[in-house]
């Protein structure tokens, strides 16, 4: 009975400079990258808290923020997942999104490259606030899915049309290289960001971990 409960659940569920001066709070090691993982999980740098440091301005065209990833195997990256917050009013903008092919600890090729509307963006707040702004989980669901062999590569990130600052919410690196950030040319800051890569929507994440958690 409770693998039919469960088939039906299953069924139902879908640099330096420009370097923006959040505030500094906390220290320590940050997310530690999850390769493979299980589920739908492809490459994670997740969110916590405790060991936030300053955010970095992804707000284009002045500014833009890149971080570095490994695919042990090819794989569909459905969605991206990032943590961030808005200094303003009247998100959720347009979001670039790009990647490029390593090279030797820098930005190489462009691999691939989708704007996200803000109409396949959700927003959760994670309840945390910092520099008297609250700071959100933000899921980016894409169109044009990208199969990405085993290898290297670079995550960017900027926000479009935005008239505030927007920040990508980083915490002190401990799996170098550090991230970069443009700023009329890509530079390294001493950061390594938050983010996810999925190969599946958050809405079916979201019910598998009901799901487990049921169980």
């Amino acid at each position: 009975m409770m693998r039919i409960i469960l088939a039906l659940l299953v069924v139902a569920s879908l640099a330096l400079a420009g370097q923006a001066n959040f505030g500094h709070i906390g220290t320590g090691v940050g997310g530690n990258p999850s390769q493979g993982g299980t589920d739908a999980t492809l490459y994670e740098q997740p969110y916590d808290f405790p060991n936030i440091a300053n955010g970095i301005y992804v707000h284009a065209p002045q500014f833009g923020g890149a971080d570095n990833f490994t695919f042990s195997a090819e794989a569909e990256v459905a969605t991206i997942t990032f943590w961030t917050v808005f200094t303003g009013s009247g998100h959720p903008y347009d979001i670039a999104v790009d990647i490029y092919e390593d090279n030797g600890g820098t930005l190489g090729a462009h691999f691939w490259g989708e704007t996200v509307p803000g109409a396949y963006q959700t927003e959760t707040l994670t309840g945390d606030q910092s520099w008297g702004y609250d700071l959100y989980q933000s899921d980016l669901e894409l169109q044009n899915r990208p199969t990405v062999p085993a290898g290297d590569y670079w995550l960017a990130m900027s926000v479009l049309g935005a008239s505030d600052p927007v920040g990508w919410l980083v915490c002190n690196p401990t799996y170098p290289p550090n991230m970069y950030q443009y700023n009329n040319g890509w530079g390294v800051v001493a950061y390594d960001g938050w983010f996810g890569l999925y190969s599946e929507d958050a809405l079916t994440r979201s019910s598998w971990g009901s799901i487990k958690s049921t169980f």
